[in-house]
């Protein structure tokens, strides 16, 4: 049998409530709530002479995990895991293991308490892994798991969140509100989560594309924090930019990012920066930077010959100016020039330094006296160029030895390189210099004369002024 009941239509209505004036107030509240937990029970005389045994256990040279035999003593790793002392506090397999024997289902204040260091030191922890792992067990066991307590001692938390902004497109505060980080904003993970964000705009930008996201990444703070399996933001910064940057030309901007986050590859395999930077990087983008750098090595040559011409006040140095710009910047246009050396006087070291960023500069070494130098190979040849009255010098091969090639020493006698090289080359029996043109005249003529002897293709107008050209091309070389 039923029974039919009717029941009329109720109307009611809710006023738009607004809790942006209350938020503020449940936030504080909050704190207040977590505080009272995290302190409770930690009057007792019972309490404050545990904490006393596990602060002398922490001073010493002995293992934490002896200190804990009680459940008070877990209590007291509990506090000191959220003072001062925390930094001091390894937290390893043997420990987890202790802390699991002493209390099967840990509580919620060591819980809380462990969370917290991961999430405030995250990238300065020793043993990420091992202290995730137990989280999820102990979390789990408290019936205190949920998605986005799994994706964040997922050991790739950081990158889950980031990219979790970009999918969603919403801003970053919005999600750490969303996957209940908003209490724990001042920690490593949310600090590596939000440079990771910084990829996203490196990614959507134009080539050469200016952003402020550009200085913030050029922060040691931002570069050197984790990325994921291993590899430090830093890397993949320098992937996307190499990678996006045109084949044959990169914005200074740009330029800069690389040159502050890794230096300048073009140095000895065993340098520091070179072991962490480029040894993680593909060749084919190392190969990519080397193209770049090479121009901008000969960009600042010249800027140092037109500077010393100007301070001097040497007339003949200015004259003879642009055919060397032409000369030199054709070549590089033609794509002739595959790799690039400085050698700089300390007043060329100086201007620069006053000009120019020294992390944004590249790698380059000092050279005795008034005249800088750059080496630069072409397809068969060996060059080494200065600045006034140094001579063009050819080479048809030059040994590993050169001193072009010495990476372990940054400072040379200018003779070592000039015509002290030549003699070592005739000494080694690998042969002299091809030729070593004065800077006089028609110099470029008749460098273009022996490059043309060995083979070397090239078009000569866009490398001569008007004048030179036509006495190459009467000549008979055309």
């Amino acid at each position: 049998m039923s029974v039919k009941i009717e029941v009329k239509q109720l109307r009611f209505s809710l006023p738009n409530l607004r809790l942006d004036k209350s938020r503020s107030s449940i936030e504080r509240l909050t704190a207040e709530v977590r505080e009272i937990a995290r302190t409770a029970g930690t009057g007792s005389d019972k309490f404050q002479k545990a904490l006393v045994t596990f602060q002398a256990a922490l001073g010493s040279k002995g293992h934490l995990a002896d200190a804990l035999n009680d459940p008070i003593d877990l209590r007291a790793l509990a506090v000191e895991l959220n003072s001062k002392n925390a930094i001091q506090i390894v937290l390893d397999a043997r420990l987890f293991h202790k802390i699991d024997s002493v209390r099967s289902r840990p509580g919620s204040l060591l819980v809380e308490a462990v969370y917290s260091h991961y999430l405030r030191f995250y990238d300065h922890l020793d043993d990420l892994a091992c202290i995730e792992r137990w989280l999820i067990r102990a979390k789990e066991a408290r019936g205190e798991i949920d998605e986005n307590i799994t994706h964040i001692l997922s050991g790739k938390g950081p990158k889950w969140l980031a990219e979790g902004c970009e999918e969603r497109q919403i801003e970053f505060d919005t999600r750490v509100e969303q996957v209940g980080l908003l209490n724990y904003t001042s920690g490593r993970f949310l600090a590596v989560a939000k440079n990771i964000h910084y990829l996203a705009t490196l990614r959507s930008l134009k080539p050469g594309e200016d952003h402020r996201v550009l200085k913030e990444v050029q922060k040691s703070a931002v570069y050197d924090s984790l990325y994921e399996d291993g590899f430090l933001l830093g890397h993949e910064v320098l992937k996307i930019l190499i990678s996006r940057a045109e084949e044959g030309h990169i914005s200074d901007k740009w330029m800069n990012v690389i040159m502050a986050i890794a230096g300048d590859p073009r140095v000895s395999k065993q340098n520091e920066r070179y072991i962490r930077w480029w040894s993680q990087m593909p060749e084919s983008l190392i190969r990519k930077v080397r193209g770049w750098l090479s121009k901008l090595d000969l960009r600042l040559f010249l800027e140092a010959l037109k500077n010393y011409a100007v301070v001097s006040n040497d007339q003949d140095l200015s004259r003879m100016y642009p055919s060397r710009k032409k000369f030199l910047e054709g070549l590089l246009k033609q794509e002739l020039i595959i790799s690039t050396r400085l050698f700089l006087t300390e007043g060329a070291r100086d201007y620069l330094y006053r000009h120019y960023k020294k992390e944004h500069l590249p790698s380059f070494s000092i050279v005795d006296g008034d005249k800088s130098i750059i080496y630069f190979s072409m397809p068969g040849v060996h060059i080494v160029e200065g600045t006034h009255m140094c001579k063009f010098w050819i080479y048809r091969k030059l040994s590993d030895s050169a001193a072009v090639f010495n990476y372990n020493r940054n400072r040379f006698v200018y003779s070592e390189l000039t015509n002290g090289m030549n003699l070592s080359m005739v000494k080694q029996k690998v042969g002299k210099a091809l030729a070593a043109v004065t800077h006089n005249g028609s110099w470029q003529v008749k460098v273009l004369k022996e490059l043309h002897k060995v083979g070397v293709e090239f078009d000569p107008e866009p490398l001569l002024l008007r004048h030179d050209y036509i006495k190459y091309r009467d000549s008979g070389y055309l």
